[in-house]
């Protein structure tokens, strides 16, 4: 139990803080925004998202595993400069265009500040968590991500609260993991820029993540939809309380990946698995229940504290996130813990692609019935039938030899 609670309070308490944060300073931001500068950082950030998880490129899922597999410590070396590589090449291909539909997605005149926060969202498949999780050391997250993180994000508020100019916000960010990132290359691995691994590793490195590749990538077209689909169904007003419900329902998943990566390594330790993954389950449906309640019934409140009653969600844009919070958070477990690790990612990519597709169907009459409001049942559809695939999933993978 202590050894629980350590991974809690290590990977848990304090990178789910520095991703909470922006929630108080954001307010700062949303004051000084119209709503149509609004619903651009919005727009910017939920486009941003899907090109962090093709930036990604599963290695947050893969990643983990694969470097606490390593027992060598050039081996690991090799493993984080073919991945950074890697989604830097993916960054440089994908990144272009997320800017281009933010662009054609915001309110006119909106254009560049949509841009910048997309790159801002973007750079975030850069991170560094997942080797840290890997080598089992939470300081390295706090050190080279939270209060780097924390800092960047107040600097960029106090620059938007003097100048009244929301784009220093998302430039602040931009700056804030270009200099984590290379502080934490020098001080790690005493290198400003990963040495080229050579094409070997570099196609060893597509073939480890590319499957759990496809798991983000259809995740980060579920989580990005929402906010731009509203544009084409919305006025700027119904897209700007949808956007700060969007938003207040992300934040609120970083409780359940805090949760997750604190729990990942312990569930996969030898020994005493089969209970560990019997308590991250009932911590994770805990949490769900927990996060759904609260989205549902003090999301409304917390938009207008936090961000302005200008852009404060009525109370239809949250039931529909709260069931997707709940089904998000129960099957995190059943991926991390369960599948991903007996090599069943490919069970899981048909799981989220079906979700994909019910989901996008049920959005036409949701939508034509509910308006905007719709677009965020249609997530909780998608999210639903992606976890109904995992059971289903979980359940053919103990009735087969585990591959291990």
């Amino acid at each position: 139990m202590k050894v629980l609670l350590a991974r809690l309070l290590g990977f848990g308490s304090l990178p789910l803080l520095a991703s909470l944060a922006p929630l108080l300073l954001l307010g700062i931001v949303s004051r000084a925004s119209t709503l149509d500068q609004w619903a651009a950082l919005n727009i910017g950030q939920a486009i941003g998202s899907f090109a962090t998880a093709a930036t990604m490129f599963g290695w947050q899922v893969v990643g983990p595993p694969a470097v606490a597999l390593t027992p060598s410590e050039s081996g690991r070396r090799t493993t984080y400069a073919s991945s950074w590589w890697l989604r830097l090449g993916v960054f440089g291909v994908v990144t272009p265009a997320a800017v281009a539909l933010s662009v054609v997605a915001s309110p006119g005149g909106t254009g560049g500040l949509a841009a910048l926060m997309c790159v801002a969202a973007a750079m975030s498949g850069l991170s560094m968590t997942w080797y840290a999780i890997g080598v089992g050391r939470a300081r390295l997250i706090t050190g080279f991500e939270v209060l780097p993180r924390m800092l960047a994000l107040a600097v960029g508020a106090g620059l938007v609260a003097v100048t009244r100019e929301p784009s220093w916000y998302p430039a602040a960010i931009v700056g804030g993991i270009v200099v984590a990132l290379t502080v934490f290359h020098r001080r790690y691995f005493s290198w400003s820029i990963p040495p080229w691994p050579g094409a070997t590793a570099l196609r060893a490195a597509v073939r480890t993540s590319a499957p759990g590749a496809g798991v983000l990538m259809l995740a980060g077209v579920r989580s990005a939809a929402p906010v731009p689909a509203a544009t084409l169904v919305g006025a700027t007003g119904s897209v700007a309380f949808l956007a700060s419900a969007d938003r207040l329902y992300r934040y609120s998943l970083f409780s359940v990946s805090a949760l997750g990566d604190a729990l990942q390594n312990w569930v996969l330790e030898q020994g005493g698995r089969g209970r560990r993954q019997r308590v991250a389950l009932v911590l994770h449906g805990a949490l769900g229940v927990g996060g759904a309640l609260g989205l549902a019934v003090l999301g409304p409140w917390t938009t207008g504290v936090l961000w302005g009653a200008h852009v404060a969600s009525p109370p239809d844009f949250f039931r529909g996130y709260a069931v997707a919070f709940f089904f998000v958070s129960v099957g995190t477990p059943l991926v991390r813990n369960i599948l991903v690790p007996r090599a069943r990612t490919g069970y899981v990519l048909l799981s989220d692609a079906a979700g994909l597709v019910c989901g996008a169907g049920a959005a036409f009459p949701l939508v034509a019935g509910l308006g905007a409001t719709g677009v965020p049942w249609a997530l909780a559809v998608a999210e639903g039938v992606s976890v109904v695939g995992y059971v289903s999933a979980v359940v053919v993978a103990r009735r087969a030899p585990d591959p291990r």
